[in-house]
């Protein structure tokens, strides 16, 4: 059986033999609406609060995140856009890394831009006894912002997208690394509070939030404040991209979901407990990242070349966090239990000599030198898109 596994901005694919086929490991509930624009167009319509700032806002920021493709992107900001009615409002479309840029002549006039770390931004109001958060100029000075983009599971944060468009990736780079590093008493858990406390100081803030099944389709859509849309989503979340694993694999093939979320390795190891989870305890994890940006974090990459005991990195961890870091000792502590291979464009060297890794030119090769050491009957499962499914292990007594 051919798989097709996203990579980078293209696909590759994974052949597995039909009778080690354990699983394709996929959301089970995935159906996608029949015209995601028209609902959304629907919703709009409907929000009197929205409809009245949309009238008298002068300067008006919409933000695009990961919508699925270019024509969805495109076809929900204007389905925004049209609201807009005040002929004197000067409006701003930024695109951030996760988005891609809606159709120039879709959009007419309206200024788009793609924000950088390095973009003007402005400090805002400190979070308490944590740090000053700088965001992005023009977000900050508009009287109405909409945050366009999918929710969907993270591994170690809980949730990740629309959730983090304001903070961190409209934030400056200093403050995106006084977020991430350096910092006492701090855990996975307050990253994601943090970012939300960001996204919640500014008024006027509205979302048109998407999830969106493996075959990056639409499966649902809320319009809302950005609090209220979240806490819809959230619920369709947790209920929609689970998968429950009755039987644990020897082999266990999973793609980190393409760019923008396999840009680089430290990026990529945030999807790897998909995979560990559906794993037997010193099983082969095959992972497709391209990692066209490299390693990632600079303390990530520092904490990898130590090569200490993962208990030592922790131990650090609990005195002074810092993400990169915690992503470090994590796939450290993977690869005590697993044999990790890696098929991207990190040179073999680094993947091998720096994390530990065994690097593999195909996915298909990994597989066959995976299965020589498991031996031929040896069973396989595959997690086409890891960024868009949480996987669990069935209760005992339900299996």
């Amino acid at each position: 059986m051919e798989i097709w596994l996203p990579y980078g901005r293209s696909e590759i694919a994974v052949r597995v033999p039909e009778e080690r086929l354990v699983d394709i490991l996929k959301p089970e509930s995935s159906n996608p609406l029949a015209d995601p624009v028209a609902k959304s167009t629907e919703l709009l319509k409907s929000s009197e609060s929205f409809l009245y700032k949309a009238r008298g806002a002068s300067r008006v920021c919409i933000v695009l995140g990961s919508c699925g493709t270019k024509q969805l992107t495109t076809e929900l900001t204007k389905a925004v856009l049209q609201f807009i009615s005040n002929p004197q409002s000067s409006t701003t479309i930024l695109c951030t890394e996760e988005s891609t840029e809606p159709d120039a002549t879709s959009v007419g006039g309206t200024r788009v831009l793609r924000h950088t770390t390095k973009y003007e931004t402005i400090e805002c109001a400190p979070l308490e006894d944590a740090f000053t958060p700088q965001v992005n100029s023009d977000f900050v000075k508009a009287d109405l912002r909409v945050v366009i983009g999918e929710l969907r599971p993270h591994q170690f944060l809980g949730t990740a997208g629309l959730c983090d468009l304001i903070f961190p990736y409209l934030a400056s780079e200093a403050s995106i690394t006084a977020h991430l590093a350096g910092r006492t008493a701090s855990t996975l858990a307050d990253l994601h509070k943090e970012r939300l406390e960001v996204a919640k100081s500014f008024d006027s803030v509205f979302a048109l939030g998407l999830s969106l099944n493996a075959e990056l389709q639409a499966c649902s859509v809320v319009f809302d404040t950005l609090e209220g849309c979240l806490a819809s989503l959230e619920r369709i979340v947790s209920e929609t991209y689970v998968k429950q694993i009755t039987k644990r694999a020897d082999i266990l093939v999973m793609s980190a979901g393409g760019a923008p979320f396999d840009s680089t390795l430290d990026r990529s190891v945030e999807t790897f407990p998909v995979g560990l989870n559906a794993l037997k305890r010193d099983g082969a994890l095959i992972v497709a990242a391209e990692c066209g940006q490299g390693h990632g974090g600079r303390q990530f990459y520092d904490w990898s070349t130590e090569h200490k005991e993962p208990r030592y990195l922790e131990s650090r961890l609990r005195h002074r966090f810092s993400y990169d870091g915690f992503k470090a000792s994590f796939l450290g502590r993977t690869l005590q239990n697993h044999r990790v291979y890696l098929v991207s464009t990190i040179p073999d060297h680094y993947v091998e000599n720096v994390f530990d890794m065994k690097p593999a030119p195909t996915v298909n090769a990994a597989l066959q030198s995976a299965q020589r050491t498991h031996g031929s009957q040896s069973t396989i499962s595959v997690v086409p898109n890891a960024c868009r499914v949480t996987t669990r292990l069935l209760e005992a007594g339900k299996q």
